[in-house]
């Protein structure tokens, strides 16, 4: 009877072993491929603009202070403090009464770490 009551013991412990591997690899193979190589960051915004630094004579940098809309991507998501921090690369006649709106995005796959307007 020894034998009969280690089977019985043992089987509870295979199926939790068996969930639990299952679980784990659907668990791996959803969060791969969630994982993306996000080479462009994006978020669509207006912006209001403090001031305007002339790059060029097609590209100005427009310095942010506030944000009257900002939604970033879902999947390669744009962070609104590094808008605010280091500003927009726009073409200069885009600033309309000191604010700017479109999409705001960051190219990773450059040596650019600027962000522009779409």
């Amino acid at each position: 009877m020894p034998v009969l009551e280690n089977r019985a013991s043992q089987k509870p412990k295979e199926k939790f072993m068996k969930k639990a591997v299952l679980a784990l690899s659907v668990l791996m193979s959803v969060s791969s491929s969630f994982a993306q190589d996000c080479t462009l960051e994006e978020a669509q915004g207006i912006a209001l603009v403090s001031s305007v630094e002339v790059l060029n004579e097609t590209q100005c940098r427009a310095k942010i202070n506030g944000v009257k809309m900002f939604s970033p991507a879902y999947n390669c998501p744009l962070s609104l403090d590094e808008v605010l921090v280091s500003g927009v690369i726009i073409n200069c006649n885009r600033v309309h009464e000191g604010r700017i709106d479109g999409i705001f995005y960051r190219d990773n796959g450059k040596n650019d770490s600027n962000i522009y307007l779409y």
